[in-house]
């Protein structure tokens, strides 16, 4: 199993210790992982990005130190770079270029100037039309960013959503997953499989990951979002289980930004 979402203390939203989230993936029995420290240009306040991005060399200086401390375990270095606009793709890939990464997730988390992981975003509004302007927001944002790998959790809405029902189904929005799902598949992208919003539900996402098998994608990423030790690799089996069930064929692992297959 391999964990391809993890964040460190390099995040301005995280504070764990790189060791520590390299001990967690050993206890939880991965085969690899990949660091994916936020690089946010999606939000500019007083001339600056919202959050200072990470330090992506100082990671790869630490890594470089610890990584022969844990010989069974292969970790790849890589970063989630947030979706807006042409000009916020441009400014985090200005940032990461000289980082010499394996990986790169590009994610959703602003809204017209709303995180939509807080209450604000979902004020008046039910459901289904805060989750219908997420998943429009992300056919908008997916074009602007043509160097990310893999598209992050498309449910990210549904985290901090205050419904009764959380899960997202194809269903919802059938035309704007098929959008997103066609333009990863034609251009060599991917879908994370991401099990932090599933919290304590039972996990959902499987229709979604059957329309993108039918739509030709045959291989995806798996990651738990890990801000801390204790999400490290948390619900995998399920994930593994789900996309057995959806028909999904191959878990990617990338390295200098080139997939390899694993199968499932």
């Amino acid at each position: 199993m391999f964990d391809y979402h993890v964040h460190t203390h390099y995040s301005a939203d995280c504070h764990e210790p790189v060791a520590s989230q390299l001990d967690a993936a050993v206890k939880a029995g991965l085969k690899g992982l990949c660091f994916t420290d936020h690089v946010d240009f999606d939000l500019l306040v007083n001339g600056g990005p919202r959050f200072e991005p990470a330090d992506l060399n100082a990671l790869r200086r630490e890594l470089d130190s610890l990584t022969p401390l844990y010989p069974g375990l292969t970790v790849r270095r890589g970063a989630e770079v947030a979706l807006a606009d042409a000009a916020c793709s441009e400014a985090a890939y200005e940032h990461i270029k000289s980082a010499e990464l394996d990986f790169v997730i590009g994610s959703l988390h602003m809204l017209r100037g709303l995180n939509v992981y807080y209450s604000e975003f979902f004020e008046g509004r039910t459901r289904d039309e805060a989750y219908c302007d997420y998943l429009e927001g992300l056919r908008r944002v997916i074009r602007t960013c043509p160097y990310f790998c893999a598209m992050g959790h498309y449910d990210f809405v549904a985290k901090n959503a205050p419904y009764q029902e959380r899960g997202i189904s194809f269903s919802l929005a059938p035309h704007a997953f098929d959008d997103i799902f066609t333009y990863l598949i034609q251009n060599g992208k991917t879908l994370e499989l991401n099990t932090s919003a599933w919290k304590t539900d039972a996990p959902w996402g499987l229709d979604v990951f059957t329309r993108f098998r039918e739509l030709g994608g045959e291989f995806v990423t798996v990651g738990s979002d890990a801000h801390n030790p204790g999400r490290v690799a948390k619900r995998f089996d399920e994930a593994y289980g789900l996309l057995r069930a959806a028909g999904i064929r191959y878990v990617a692992t990338y390295e200098k930004m080139k997939p390899t297959m694993h199968k499932i």
